[in-house]
C-alpha cells in the first residue's frame, strides 16, 4: 500500500504536553483547569498497512475511530468527507457516511481509490485541532466508471472495447445500437446481468471471479445467475433500469500489457457533461472530462449513432503478486465523432 500524506492543522498551540487518550466527560472544573495547558494532538499520517484503515473495500461498511488518530480530552469529534469523482457528480451517489458527528464514523466507499477526510477534534476548552485523511480503499483488476450531469434525463452508454483488435464499436452496416452490438466491445446489454436486445453474454476468454466478488451494489444482480463473468457491466442508466447513478465496467483479472479502449456514447443525444474515471489496483489512473465540442455533447446532426466520444486508452501491468496497475492516455486522433462508429 502506498504511503498516505497527511497535513496537520491546529487549532490551538501551547506548551508542548499530552494527556492521556480518553472520551470521558471532565466534571471537575479543577480537573478541566488542569488540563486546559494540553492541546489535543493529531496523529494523521498513514504509513505503509496501517491498522487503523485497513480492509476497506467499496461498497461494504468500515468504521474509522477518531480516538486512533487524536490524543488528548476530546469533548466532540466532527468528520468531513470530501466527494470525489462520480460521488460528487450523480444524483443517487452510494457513497455513505453515517455518525459525522460521533468518535466512530461509519463509511461505505463507492469506489477503488483515496478517500479524503477531514477530522476536527474540540477538547472541553473549546480548543479546537483537525487534520486531513487519505483513507485507502481496496480494488482490484480495472474499473471503468462513467457518469454525468443529467443522468436523471439523458441517457448516455458506456463502452469498452476489447483488447484483441481494433474493430468498429458496432457491426458495419447496422442501423440501430440495438442491430451493431456484438462481441467487440463490453456495454450495457452484453455485459449486465439482465442480457437485453437478444445479445449473447460478451466472452473475451477472461475466467469467471468468486461468485462473492459480485456482492457490490449494480453487479449483485449477477448472484441469482451463480457466476461473476470478467469483464461485467452494472445496470444501464438510462431513466428505467437505472436513474441518476454511475455506469461501471469490471475486469477483475486483465493480462498485462493488454490495451483497452473507452468509449462513451450520446444514445439520446441529450445535453450531458460526461466524466470518466479509470481505476486500476485500489488506485485512481485517471480521470477525463468531456470534450470541449460538440457543445454540450450534443450532436447537431446525430444520425443514427450521434456523438461518440473515445475517451482513453488503458493498458495493463500485471506485477508478479497479481496486481494490477494501469496507465490510462487520452485517445490521440479521432477521439470524437458524429455518426462514425471506427475504432
Amino acid at each position: 500500500m502506498a504511503r498516505v500524506r497527511a497535513a496537520v492543522v491546529w487549532g490551538f498551540l501551547m506548551a508542548a504536553g499530552c494527556g492521556a487518550r480518553t472520551e470521558l466527560l471532565i466534571d471537575d472544573q479543577a480537573e478541566l483547569e488542569n488540563t486546559a495547558g494540553a492541546p489535543l494532538q493529531m496523529h494523521c499520517e498513514l504509513e505503509g498497512n496501517d491498522a487503523r484503515v485497513a480492509g476497506i473495500k467499496p461498497d461494504e461498511l468500515a468504521t474509522l475511530d477518531g480516538a486512533d488518530f487524536v490524543v488528548g480530552r476530546v469533548k466532540s469529534y466532527r468528520w468531513m468527507l470530501q466527494k470525489d469523482d462520480c460521488d460528487a457528480v450523480v444524483k443517487d451517489a452510494e457513497l455513505e457516511l453515517k455518525g459525522a458527528n460521533a468518535r466512530v464514523v461509519t463509511f461505505k466507499p463507492s469506489h477503488p481509490a483515496f478517500y479524503h477526510f477531514t477530522l476536527e477534534a474540540t477538547d472541553f476548552t473549546g480548543h479546537k485541532a483537525s487534520c486531513k485523511l487519505e483513507v485507502p480503499v481496496e480494488g482490484i483488476g480495472m474499473r471503468v466508471e462513467l457518469c454525468w450531469d443529467t443522468s436523471t434525463t439523458t441517457d448516455l452508454d458506456l463502452f469498452l472495447h476489447n483488447p484483441f483488435d481494433r474493430e468498429p464499436w458496432l457491426a458495419p452496416g447496422s442501423v440501430t445500437v440495438a442491430q451493431g452490438l456484438n462481441n467487440t466491445t463490453c456495454n450495457t446489454s452484453n455485459a449486465v446481468a439482465e442480457l437485453r436486445y437478444g445479445q449473447p453474454r460478451v466472452n473475451w476468454g477472461y475466467p469467471d471471479s468468486a461468485l462473492g466478488a459480485c456482492n457490490t451494489p449494480g453487479f449483485d444482480g449477477f448472484l441469482s445467475s451463480g457466476r461473476c463473468p470478467n469483464p461485467r457491466a452494472a445496470d444501464d442508466n438510462n431513466q428505467s433500469i437505472a436513474n441518476g447513478t454511475t455506469e461501471r465496467m469490471q475486469l477483475d483479472n486483465p493480462l498485462s500489457g493488454q490495451t483497452f479502449r473507452v468509449m462513451v456514447q450520446n444514445f439520446s443525444n441529450g445535453v450531458a457533461h460526461p466524466h470518466v474515471f479509470v481505476y486500476c489496483g485500489g488506485q485512481k489512473a485517471a480521470a477525463f472530462d468531456a470534450p470541449a465540442t460538440p457543445r454540450n455533447f450534443v450532436s447537431p446532426n446525430p444520425g443514427s449513432f450521434g456523438t461518440m466520444w473515445r475517451a482513453t486508452d488503458i493498458t495493463t501491468n500485471v506485477d508478479a503478486s497479481g496486481k494490477v496497475s494501469c496507465t490510462a492516455l487520452p485517445v490521440a486522433s479521432n477521439a470524437v465523432t458524429n455518426d462514425d462508429t471506427s475504432f
